[in-house]
């Protein structure tokens, strides 16, 4: 509308307006709609501001010109996808700012998943994660007879699946399968020199330990050595292979070192000491060396990178090693004495540079002034234990609060009602090595339904926790600062409807974050007596 005048301040001639032509407000637009839709028809009712005198609509899928409408205006066979209304008011002065309303038509059921391979990982199987896929929805739900993302065991599962899209689209029940193979030889540690004097003419009988195995999939995967334990060895070198075979069939490659048979005296043997633990996440090491006089030493690293040589080496100095590979490492200080005869030590210890799997599923239930947290943890073989904390949502620092090793749930007592709280959870393994954070929002409150920031499909129950002596609630719906509902319900739960009718005025429920107060009231309902706040919670549809 323009205005035009002006009148007299102190002699001033002062304009009563700054002459521009201010438009109308934006129209309020109400519609049944949900933003997935599996109607081809829809029906939108619309109304302006005072001195709007006309309407021009537009629904996109029909063209990108508006059209002269009135409320309600309807359409019909509106083609499958992304669809948009808009509807501008008119008035003397030129057009609105336009009002939309965008929702999804999907006629086309999703599809389930097909046949997965996957290899095993540890002794339990394999986590499988699969997926339905939508034409127009990113992630469609699935309900299967085993759920995405568990554990698979070791062989052929047959997995019984339906999918529904975000419309309500739902696919026929399939079946597929999903195959947990174990591919993967085992591997052996090194395993250090034997080192016998002579026991009789033919050599020594000579007994040594077998080399340690690992396997994803096996626990314990059988070694054999030739020539074997227990045995005579003649004077002199022999050399020892060993190989491992899992479950699965699968034969490591070999590890060899050697059994010395030795007649004479051996100098004394050399003291190592390590600045690593046997299990460590350092990628270096340092040993001291003490040894007898009158000796030469030697130093030899194996590892994952295969069997060292001999080097010489100081024993008055430290010897280091860095860049260090995961996996099993044998440090071995060998010295000799005049005639030729050798002694050895060594330290083996595993380096593990991995970090574990994540936590899977990490959900967090708000209740009356606690959290509830739940989790399922990895399947990794070093798995430890699970590290959680907490804090305020917008503080810097995080608070520790518990480990767990085996359970898989933890519940925080120490929640204030309706306060934002971020949990995070890691896991550890035996070597220190930390999982990347999973991390979840929480709001411990009386109302339990909808979850705080949650977003739903369809119109929610809003259920709280009874109030003992109260005869009846109040219960208000707010959006963008404005007032949609006020109800009085006799009990603790409340079904939202996708559209009311509240203080003359149509409202829906989509189209933003939505905010929901209750207050639970005494004595009789006309006496208006009521508590302080009792609980609230947010939710969005989408």
């Amino acid at each position: 509308m323009l205005v035009l005048g002006a009148c007299a301040l102190g002699g001033t001639l002062v304009p009563l307006s700054s002459g521009e032509v201010v438009a109308p407000d934006k129209p309020t637009l109400t519609t049944s709609l949900l933003p997935w839709s599996r109607d081809t028809n829809a029906t939108f009712e619309f109304s302006g501001s005072p001195g709007t005198v006309s309407f021009l609509c537009r629904l996109d899928s029909r063209g990108p010109d508006l059209e002269p409408c009135t409320s309600p205006v309807s359409y019909s066979s509106i083609p499958e996808g992304q669809q948009t209304f808009q509807v501008r008011g008119v008035d003397g002065d030129g057009e609105s700012p336009p009002e939309t309303f965008t929702w999804t038509i999907d006629l086309t059921a999703p599809t389930t998943p097909s046949g997965i391979v996957a290899e095993a990982t540890s002794p339990a199987g394999a986590i499988v994660d699969f997926r339905a896929a939508d034409n127009l929805d990113p992630s469609p739900s699935l309900s299967c007879s085993q759920a995405p993302s568990t554990v698979f065991p070791l062989g052929s599962t047959t997995v019984t699946c339906t999918a529904t899209d975000a419309a309500g689209n739902v696919s026929p029940s399939d079946t597929f399968t999903v195959t947990v193979r174990d591919t993967t030889p085992p591997t052996l540690a090194p395993h250090p020199d034997v080192i016998a004097p002579q026991d009789r003419a033919q050599g020594a009988v000579v007994s040594y330990s077998l080399p340690s195995a690992q396997d994803a999939a096996d626990p314990s995967p059988p070694v054999s050595c030739d020539p074997a334990p227990g045995g005579v060895f003649p004077i002199g070198e022999t050399q020892v292979a060993c190989r491992a075979t899992d479950a699965a069939g699968q034969t490591s490659a070999p590890t060899t070192f050697n059994v010395i048979v030795q007649e004479g005296p051996m100098p004394a043997k050399p003291r190592i000491t390590a600045n690593v633990g046997r299990l460590t996440r350092r990628p270096h090491a340092a040993f001291r060396l003490a040894v007898a006089p009158n000796v030469s030493a030697e130093c030899r690293l194996d590892g994952p990178f295969g069997t060292g040589s001999f080097s010489p080496c100081s024993g008055a100095a430290s010897q280091s090693y860095t860049g260090l590979r995961d996996g099993a490492h044998l440090f071995t200080v060998q010295v000799t004495n005049a005639i030729g005869n050798v002694s050895q030590a060594s330290y083996a210890w595993v380096v593990d540079l991995t970090a574990p799997a994540s936590v899977r599923r990490f959900a967090a239930r708000g209740g009356v002034r606690r959290v509830k947290l739940t989790w399922t943890r990895p399947i990794d073989l070093d798995y430890d234990r699970v590290r959680i904390w907490r804090k305020r949502a917008g503080a810097a620092a995080w608070r520790r609060l518990a480990d767990r090793r085996t359970a898989a749930s933890f519940t925080d007592r120490k929640a204030a009602n309706h306060v934002r709280y971020r949990y995070r959870i890691r896991s550890l393994d035996k070597a220190r090595n930390a999982s990347a954070s999973a991390v979840v929002h929480a709001w411990a409150s009386p109302l339990f339904s909808p979850r705080h920031d949650a977003v739903v499909h369809s119109p929610p129950l809003v259920d709280w926790r009874s109030v003992r002596r109260a005869r009846y609630y109040n219960m208000q719906v707010w959006r963008n600062g404005r007032k949609l509902l006020s109800v009085w319900p006799g009990r603790s739960h409340y079904r939202l409807r996708s559209r009311w009718t509240f203080r003359g005025r149509q409202h829906m429920l989509s189209g933003g974050r939505v905010v929901v107060y209750v207050w639970a009231g005494f004595g009789p309902k006309a006496a208006a007596r009521y508590g302080p706040l009792y609980g609230q919670t947010a939710f969005r549809l989408g």
